[in-house]
């Protein structure tokens, strides 16, 4: 048992704001720092937490509240009927299977089929908040928040989910009636929670595997598969160079998670030209996946499921043998490479601008995507040049 488990359980109801008689002065146990936002001293069975220095804080401590929480709930839920679980299973108990495919795995879990479907009338990226509409501020059971916590750009809840997919996987949702659009203050809101814990987060837009049109990230206990791949030079983004996964299939493009600015731009424009997109958060670094507008035809004949923020980072569920037996590396390299696609154009720069790199082709250097030969047509053969001067084109 850890020094700091005990302590997780000590509770000392000080009085909000205490005077001295002596001097006059306000006593630190009236204040945010002393007591209010410390959950070290509160026990994890107790009701909701309120938190205001989650970033002053130890990493450590942050984890062991969530991760002890999270299992506290799950052990509860355990004997109750399905319809009051807060949390239904562990997605990593012994009743999971899964086989790692290069930097992605596959898992079978039928628990899963039985959330309820994700609405099929989803057309706009940007689809305005419907109040009438199902949001997590209808949460049946008030022990499903976790934790609220006020961050530099707003107050949020943390939520468990009922189905899990990942380890300790939870929901970073916002306290406003806003919409499942990621928006600046969102973006450094999920930053400032990751940089004071161990956990990573993913994100889907609306018409890119979410359910809820209120805005929520999902909050996992683990390194995502796709941040194994190597980190390599990408292209210009807005003038600023990205990273890119080397040997990703897809489209992937990598900023640190301190450029903030950029990376919202970069949302900005997916948003404007309705293209959905799936995002992941680590510590160090923002992963975007930027969607076709449709999803293909041929990505129904290869996998069940949509291919969301899940299978972008790297985990493929599904929900019976016959489906798990069908998904090999080479069916998820297709999937990945189908369901992702360019940044709008205007925010890539092409060519090299004469710096001698043509960033058109520095997705084809990194990735695994096979392409076809360039006809002599359209190549340099085209014409053949003779000793004399003459230039004649070539036969093709």
């Amino acid at each position: 048992m850890s020094p700091n488990y005990k302590n997780a359980f000590t509770f000392t109801k000080r009085p909000i704001m205490e005077v001295t008689e002596e001097d006059g002065q306000l006593s630190r146990a009236g204040t945010l720092d002393a007591e209010l936002n410390q959950l070290d001293a509160l026990p994890v069975a107790s009701g909701v937490k309120e938190v205001h220095n989650w970033s002053l804080r130890p990493t450590s401590s942050n984890d062991f509240f969530l991760r002890e929480s999270f299992n506290m709930l799950l052990r509860s839920s355990a004997d109750l009927p399905a319809d009051q679980r807060l949390i239904m299973y562990d997605a990593c108990d012994i009743h999971e299977i899964r086989q790692q495919l290069g930097y992605f795995r596959k898992r079978i879990d039928a628990r899963r089929n039985t959330k309820p479907k994700k609405p099929d009338a989803q057309l706009y990226v940007c689809t305005p908040f419907d109040f009438d509409a199902f949001n997590f501020t209808k949460i049946k059971n008030d022990r499903e928040r976790i934790l609220t916590v006020q961050l530099q750009t707003g107050p949020y809840d943390v939520l468990t989910n009922k189905f899990p997919l990942f380890q300790k996987h939870m929901l970073l949702v916002s306290k406003l009636l806003v919409p499942q659009q990621m928006t600046f203050n969102h973006l450094a809101a999920v930053v400032q929670l990751l940089q004071a814990c161990s956990f990573c987060a993913y994100f889907n837009s609306w018409c890119a595997s979410a359910s809820v049109n209120h805005f929520h990230c999902h909050i996992i206990d683990e390194v995502p598969p796709v941040a194994d791949f190597p980190l390599v030079q990408g292209p210009l983004i807005l003038g600023t160079r990205c990273l890119q996964p080397q040997g990703f299939p897809g489209f992937c493009y990598v900023f640190k998670a301190t450029q903030l600015s950029l990376v919202d731009t970069v949302i900005q424009a997916m948003q404007a030209d309705n293209q959905p997109h799936n995002l992941m958060f680590t510590q160090r670094h923002i992963y975007i996946f930027p969607k076709p507008l449709q999803r293909p035809a041929r990505s129904r004949e290869l996998y069940p499921e949509t291919v969301g923020g899940p299978e972008l980072i790297g985990s493929f569920t599904v929900y019976n043998e016959e489906d798990y037996e069908a998904i090999s590396a080479a069916t998820i390299d297709e999937l990945v490479r189908i369901n992702t696609a360019p940044l709008p154009s205007r925010v890539l720069r092409r060519g090299g601008g004469g710096n001698g790199v043509d960033d058109a082709a520095v997705h084809a250097a990194v990735s695994r995507t096979t392409q076809s030969a360039i006809r002599a047509s359209h190549s340099l053969d085209y014409f053949k040049f003779s000793f004399s001067g003459d230039i004649a084109p070539a036969v093709c």
